[in-house]
């Protein structure tokens, strides 16, 4: 599935996040709660006509229509993965990054922020040196508790707008994942799968042979196509829809 199967040139590329799923607490993070934190309330940041430009954290906000998940509030991030398209892609003329987020969520981590709790410099409390967001990553669920009770779906995928003979196209690559099937197949929540799995089936490609050069390089800059078919074969079936709703 090389790029220029589809495209002549790529021009943007969107990457969607969306989390569908719902652990039952009042709050609660899907992964390590301080990473979390920490990066949603970072400036946010995008690749455009060769440059990065950096907003304040959360200000972009988007609506968008998942299959299988229904219409969710997602922000602009900054996210590792869009410095590597950057700089291994740099004719596309812009890459964003979006994850979805509820109200509550947003309500919740607000609160938290103003009252100083996401802060990483350290404060002293009883005699002693604490970090507030690590203090607070104490109080709150443990990620890998939330299989068992979680609901919902994910659905993670990219948009891609460029030209193909001539023409204007547009497509969407993404797929699904259930927290419950995920729970019954490995004990585990659907975003540790969703990262999970990935990782592996790198793993197994150098291990293959097959993603194998010396030095240290991003997946981008490998074949797809063993990837892509993996992806099928280990439990991330993906779909490809031509002419989605694009985010403007």
């Amino acid at each position: 599935m090389q790029r220029n199967i589809f495209f002549n040139e790529i021009h943007t590329i969107d990457i969607l996040d969306c989390n569908g799923g719902d652990g039952g607490y009042p709050y609660a993070t899907n992964f390590n709660p301080e990473v979390n934190l920490r990066e949603v309330s970072a400036p946010g940041s995008y690749w455009e006509d060769g440059k990065w430009v950096e907003i304040p954290a959360m200000s972009i906000k988007r609506e968008y229509n998942f299959d299988e998940v229904g219409e969710k509030d997602m922000y602009l991030l900054h996210h590792e993965e869009i410095e590597a398209l950057g700089k291994n892609m740099p004719e596309v003329k812009r890459i964003r990054f979006f994850m979805t987020f509820g109200e509550s969520y947003l309500t919740h981590m607000k609160c938290l922020e103003n009252v100083g709790m996401l802060s990483t410099t350290p404060v002293e409390f009883n005699g002693q040196q604490i970090v507030p967001i690590q203090f607070l990553k104490e109080f709150l669920p443990d990620p890998s508790t939330l299989g068992p009770r979680t609901v919902g779906k994910t659905n993670i995928g990219c948009i891609f707008t460029g030209i193909k003979d001539g023409k204007e196209k547009s497509i969407y690559i993404y797929n699904v994942c259930d927290y419950q099937e995920c729970f019954k197949e490995v004990g585990s929540q659907a975003v540790s799968y969703t990262t999970g799995v990935p990782a592996m089936i790198g793993t197994m490609l150098v291990l293959q042979g097959l993603w194998n050069m010396p030095g240290v390089y991003t997946t981008d800059e490998f074949d797809p196509d063993p990837y892509m078919d993996a992806l099928n074969k280990w439990g991330l079936p993906w779909k490809l829809v031509e002419n989605p709703t694009l985010v403007d």
